[in-house]
């Protein structure tokens, strides 16, 4: 799985903010005259996802994609209805992280996933959009906030799978089990993880990210010995994160300079970048992590 590194994308992001101080409606725009949605659809996924395989049942709504050796009936209507008017690559981009949702549900290897004694050391904990709720039958997930849930994938390197409750009766075992053996082997991967605090250039305050591209650096603010880390870094007992994405979590001290570029730049990229989570604040401290208050979130966008 390839790995970039943290100042690199650390600083690109970090620029920019500075810079800057998937679920039956709207009638669907083809990709060209004459193409039906369906039609503009899997022209898109042979073109961007070559190795999904599908195909086209006689309802015109409808997508079947094979997936894990099941064969998942997708509904377009509500991915139509969500697209609405959008156009050009912004329209592209939720086709495909639609299809990226219900292939990410069925197993890639169903033998690596057999047992609970051979699943659970791969297991991580992961944060999805609310959506996933609906666009995902059986998901298991257990509540963050109003834009985001908790849910759990089973890491197979290239890729992952979500845990739905098809696992847990196979493994035999409840969600708790699952909650704990994901949260245990996501804190076993960032063992090693470095994070170094970076000041401001006025000196008032300083920040962190985290963003090694493995598919889980959001849902390390869930990881109890990554947030510790965090506050240790920037020298602060309390320390306001964003997550706007699935592979970016961006940390700074409620006193930093430049608190509101970077909360912006976290709500801009929360609907621009691929895999988007929030654009909402989190407060880690003490006693673990909490969404920030109206109060907290009104100071970190003053300037």
């Amino acid at each position: 799985m390839a790995v970039l590194g943290q100042d690199r994308v650390g600083r690109r992001w970090v620029l920019g903010a500075i810079a800057g101080l998937a679920v039956a409606g709207a009638a669907p725009i083809a990709a060209s005259a004459g193409e039906t949605f369906r039609q503009e659809v899997a022209a898109l996924l042979r073109r961007r996802r070559p190795t999904l395989k599908f195909s086209l049942p006689a309802d015109p709504e409808t997508i079947d994609v094979k997936a894990g050796g099941n064969t998942l009936q997708v509904y377009l209507g509500n991915l139509q209805r969500q697209i609405g008017d959008d156009r050009g690559a912004p329209r592209e981009r939720q086709i495909l992280e639609f299809f990226d949702r219900v292939s990410a549900v069925a197993p890639a290897d169903g033998g690596g996933r057999r047992t609970w004694a051979q699943a659970r050391a791969n297991l991580r904990i992961q944060i999805v959009p609310i959506e996933y709720r609906q666009q995902a039958t059986g998901l298991i997930v257990r509540d963050l906030t109003g834009k985001v849930v908790i849910a759990y994938a089973h890491d197979q390197g290239q890729r992952y799978a979500l845990v739905t409750q098809d696992d847990l009766k196979s493994w035999g075992v409840g969600a708790d089990a699952v909650h704990a053996a994901a949260l245990a082997g996501l804190a076993a991967a960032s063992t090693k993880l470095p994070v170094t605090a970076k000041r401001s250039a006025d000196r008032r305050g300083a920040y962190a990210t985290i963003a090694t591209n493995d598919g889980y650096d959001a849902a390390r603010l869930l990881v109890p010995s990554v947030r510790q880390k965090l506050r240790k870094a920037l020298g602060s007992d309390r320390v306001i994160v964003a997550i706007p994405n699935r592979d970016f979590l961006v940390a700074w001290t409620p006193d930093f300079s430049a608190r509101a570029d970077f909360a912006a730049k976290a709500g801009e990229d929360s609907r621009s970048r691929s895999h988007p989570l929030t654009d909402e604040l989190f407060v880690v401290d003490a006693n673990g992590v909490r969404i920030a208050t109206a109060t907290e979130r009104a100071e970190q966008r003053r300037i």
